[in-house]
Parts: C-alpha cells; sequence; structure tokens
C-alpha cells in the first residue's frame, strides 16, 4: 500500500507585522483543504497580529521547530530570513522567504503567489541555491561567527576615522583610513555594500567583497577577492574600542588593535526559488530597471517586459 509521508513545514514570522495575520489564515486554509500531509509548526510568538488570526497552527519553541521542519517559510522581510539563517547556523534548513515589507532581494515570495509557491516546492518544481556564508574569528579567542550579508568593522561612534590594516591570504592589501570596513558576500552586496558604492555580484559568484567607507582617499574603491581567501583585519583607533556588526546587527565591541580573520563558512544558507525566476529579473523589479520615470510608454521597456527581444 502507497503510503504518503507526512512532511512538516516550519513557520517563522516578523511579529511587528500586522500582515502576517492573513498570509498565516491562508496557510491554514489550504493545509485543511489539500490532500498533501503537511504540518505546519508556528515558532512561538506573542504577536497580537498572531492572535488576530483564526488560524489553529501549532505553536512550538524556535528549537523544536528547527528540530522537526524540512523547509521554513518566513513571513516579514530580509531581516527576518537573516535572524533565521543565524538560528539555523549548521543544519541548512531550505527557507522560503514571503516579503511583507520594503526592497526584499531575500524574501521573493509575494503573499499572493505564497501557495503557489509552496506547492511547487512540494512538487520538486524549484531550485534550491546555496548562498555562502562568512567566517569571522576573533584572534586569541575561541569566539567565531558566521554573517550571511555581512560583516562590519566600525569606529563605534567616535567622530574621528580609525587605521584598518587588511591582508588578504597574509599579503597586504591597504592600511584603510575610513569610517569602517565591510566585508560582503555575494549575497549581501545588495544591502549595506550597495549603499557604500559596492558593486553587485551575482549570488553565485564565488568572491567576497572587500568595501571601506568613507575613505579618506580618492583613489580607494571597494576590491573583490576569491571567496577561498583568508581576509585578516587589525583595527587601530585613538579611540579605546571598535564595533562589529553581523548583518546590521551589534555583536560586540573589542579594544583597538584586535585581530580579526574573515574567511568563507564551511556550511550555507539554503534560499527556495522558483526555476522560472532568475535573479536578474529580481535586479529589474526591485531597482526598476530600464523603466523611465518620465515616460511609462516607453516602447523598448513595453517590449523587454513583453520578452520581446531578438534572437
Amino acid at each position: 500500500m502507497n503510503m504518503e509521508i507526512l512532511r512538516y513545514i516550519g513557520i517563522v514570522v516578523n511579529p511587528r507585522k500586522e500582515q502576517v495575520a492573513d498570509s498565516l489564515n491562508r496557510l491554514a486554509a489550504w493545509a485543511e483543504q489539500s490532500a498533501q500531509k503537511i504540518r505546519f509548526f508556528l515558532c512561538t510568538y506573542d504577536s497580537p497580529y498572531i492572535k488576530k488570526s483564526y488560524n489553529n497552527l501549532p505553536q512550538v519553541s524556535e528549537e523544536e521547530l528547527l528540530k522537526q521542519s524540512e523547509m521554513i517559510i518566513t513571513l516579514g522581510g530580509d531581516g527576518t530570513i537573516l535572524r533565521l539563517v543565524h538560528a539555523i547556523n549548521t543544519l541548512q534548513i531550505p527557507i522560503l522567504g514571503v516579503n511583507l515589507g520594503g526592497l526584499g532581494f531575500l524574501a521573493e515570495t509575494s503573499p499572493e503567489m505564497i501557495i503557489e509557491h509552496l506547492e511547487a516546492y512540494l512538487s520538486g518544481l524549484v531550485r534550491v541555491e546555496d548562498r555562502t556564508l562568512l567566517k569571522c574569528e576573533v584572534v586569541g579567542e575561541s569566539r567565531v561567527f558566521y554573517a550571511f550579508n555581512d560583516i562590519v568593522f566600525d569606529k563605534a561612534g567616535f567622530s574621528r576615522v580609525i587605521e584598518i590594516n587588511t591582508r588578504v591570504n597574509d599579503k597586504l592589501l591597504n592600511s584603510y583610513i575610513a569610517d569602517a570596513l565591510i566585508v560582503s558576500t555575494p549575497t549581501g552586496s545588495t544591502g549595506y555594500s550597495l549603499s557604500a558604492g559596492g558593486p553587485i555580484v551575482i549570488p553565485q559568484t564565488q568572491v567576497f567583497v572587500i568595501n571601506p567607507i568613507c575613505p579618506h582617499s580618492l583613489t580607494n574603491r571597494p576590491v573583490v577577492v576569491p571567496d577561498t581567501s583568508k581576509i585578516r583585519i587589525q583595527v587601530q583607533t585613538e579611540y579605546k574600542e571598535i564595533n562589529i556588526f553581523r548583518d546590521g546587527e551589534m555583536l560586540h565591541s573589542y579594544s583597538s588593535g584586535t585581530s580579526f580573520v574573515v574567511s568563507k563558512a564551511p556550511f550555507f544558507a539554503r534560499l527556495v526559488r522558483m526555476k522560472s525566476h532568475s535573479f536578474y529579473d529580481t535586479l529589474r523589479n526591485k531597482l526598476h530597471w530600464g523603466e523611465d520615470f518620465r515616460d511609462k510608454k516607453r516602447w523598448s521597456y513595453n517590449d523587454l517586459n513583453k520578452n520581446n527581444l531578438p534572437d
């Protein structure tokens, strides 16, 4: 007898997003009507918007959700995915991001498409992308932390610039005089690094971006290095300490002169993507490339949208 296997899908939400209630209701209604054997687990949150939803999805701790889920749906924005990646750590559970926020380079699925994309995943009609993470070691300490987008070495609110001695594979790259230094993954190239003048890097490219913020030299530019590199960074400042940020979150303050080694993590973050959608589609849609805001009827843009391109 053919027994269909029960599949466990986790749900993680941004508890401050009012729109999560509609998406939870949509998922709960689909689960009741679907012929597929699915059990959802909702990560426990004290959120008035979850309480407003009429779903009866079982709520479990984050630890239990990570233990049970074969895939996790996030309802929020890119920040929700970043926090989940930190929690998943080495488990490499695939993530389907539903964008309830703003720009959203990581969370590509709209609330209206959540069921269609979930069914595509369950039917194996998606691709799961492995995204590179950064590993940062503090020299002389046992502490290690990981980042999905970027690691930032910052001057801790001090008004003066800091000196950031940067070596790649033990070869001196530069001693930057700057406000801060970003080391970014390809995924993170559309985040803070992009705002600081860095390049957009296709996610599957095996590189890191080293990008100084407000360098005290007109010749300093972002540098792209292979992701097999070991980047050694030592920060000197007149102030007593520097701050280290991971994916926009302040991790710790360290004394001037502390050294760090940044390299590729031995595991990946895994994102669920539709086979019909490419990163180039995301760039055009999110950044409005090809649009002329003075004239929405421009013939070339209309043809591009219709994929009416010459062979």
